[in-house]
């Protein structure tokens, strides 16, 4: 019989351990490499946040417009993209003797979300605290301050939009009057027509007045749409975490590997492992069944007295060789070896067969004393049988009870 597949991996195991052990320093050395080429995480965060500017019911609704839209970012690129621009980052950065690229590396926004109570979370991360906090200190000023400078900018456009709207409209209610003062007509339709043209105009031109009037006034009230809700403080990170996850994850790579190729060699190497004890053991029992004296080859099975033991295939005391059907009893705890006498046990449902005038045969064992079954295996298997009740006492049992 095989052996079940659990003691035929530990055996595998045991034999291949070296190949365990190098392939968990190999991954422990390639995660080792990977952790070095990863840039360490900077000691220290600053984190602060920024919120809407609250409007007063009395600004107008020009400048409500244009704060409201510059509060509304759908991603962090836009955000930085916009209130972040390169001539800003620069500014930060020479302050803090940095490049604005270290600077942007180590920049990380989060936008208004229930996560974070509706606030626009800052944080910088750096090695040096004192520097960590300047630095988000600048980039949040900054970003209050760049945000007021774009929404001047988007009002400033509209009232150029609005006076080019203006002129038009002039143009178009000058050309509307013209038509009517030139009408001489009778046609009461017509001249009703025209004049509703100038009426029309002169009510698109207020409109424009009213809204370039609004917009100036909105010059004088412009803001940021943002404002500093809480100063950045700053904490400690955990700087050697990814490094030491990385290693981590390079030792686990490699173990889960060895395990892989562990049991690939388990699959393979067992079927050569047991025809090679079959051959030694039908050499140590001439080919005979120990019990029936059966010498049919084909019909003879291994038996690993203990199945759980890592042994070579050289190992004959570790195995018998039966007959299939004395093999399978003989795995199923129906038959049993008694250690002391060698004599075939068998249980009271097997008494009552033909396999009967098997017991107390003595079981018939090898000339070398090296390939002979061992003792404690055959005791072992004996005392697992549950039919069993009368144990006879190993040596060492006896003994003991003697110095008692």
């Amino acid at each position: 019989m095989n052996l079940s597949f659990l003691p035929r991996y530990l055996h595998s195991f045991n034999r291949y351990k070296w190949l365990v052990l190098a392939l968990i320093t190999a991954g422990l050395g390639i995660g080792g490499v990977m952790a070095l080429q990863i840039e360490p995480v900077p000691k220290y965060i600053a984190t602060g946040s920024l919120r809407g500017n609250e409007l007063t019911d009395s600004v107008s609704e020009t400048t409500r417009q244009i704060i409201n839209q510059g509060q509304q970012f759908s991603q962090p690129e836009e955000l930085v993209g916009l209130l972040l621009a390169d001539n800003v980052i620069q500014a930060v950065a020479n302050n803090v003797n940095l490049s604005p690229v270290e600077v942007r590396d180590r920049l990380l926004l989060k936008l208004p979300s229930p996560e974070t109570s509706g606030s626009l979370l800052v944080m910088y991360q750096d090695n040096n605290s004192e520097r960590a906090l300047q630095t988000a200190s600048g980039l949040m000023e900054a970003m209050v301050q760049q945000s007021q400078l774009i929404n001047t900018a988007r009002l400033k456009g509209v009232v150029e939009q609005l006076n080019l709207r203006l002129a038009q409209a002039r143009q178009e209610l000058q050309g509307a009057q013209q038509n009517l003062e030139q009408y001489y007509g009778v046609d009461e339709a017509k001249r009703s027509q025209l004049q509703q043209q100038v009426t029309l105009k002169q009510e698109r031109l207020t409109q424009i007045q009213t809204a370039l009037s609004e917009a100036t006034t909105a010059q004088g009230e412009m803001i940021s749409s943002l404002r500093i809700a809480e100063s950045p403080q700053v904490a400690e990170t955990k700087a050697n975490q990814r490094f030491i996850t990385t290693l981590a994850l390079g030792a686990i790579a490699g173990l889960c590997l060895s395990a892989l190729v562990i049991l690939v060699l388990a699959l393979v190497t067992n079927p050569l492992h047991y025809k090679a004890f079959r051959r030694q053991l039908l050499a140590a029992y001439k080919g005979r069944c120990p019990i029936t004296g059966c010498d049919v080859e084909a019909a003879l099975e291994v038996v690993r007295l203990d199945p759980n033991r890592l042994t070579r295939s050289s190992d004959i005391w570790n195995g018998l060789i039966l007959r299939a059907d004395i093999q399978r009893l003989f795995a199923a705890k129906q038959i049993a070896i008694e250690p002391g006498t060698l004599q075939v046990l068998l249980s009271p449902e097997l008494g009552k067969t033909n396999y009967a005038k098997l017991a107390g045969r003595r079981l018939s064992v090898p000339e070398e004393e090296a390939d002979q079954p061992n003792l404690d295996a055959l005791d072992a298997h004996y005392r697992q049988c549950p039919w069993i009740t009368d144990f006879t006492p190993k040596l060492e049992e006896t003994n003991d009870l003697k110095s008692v």
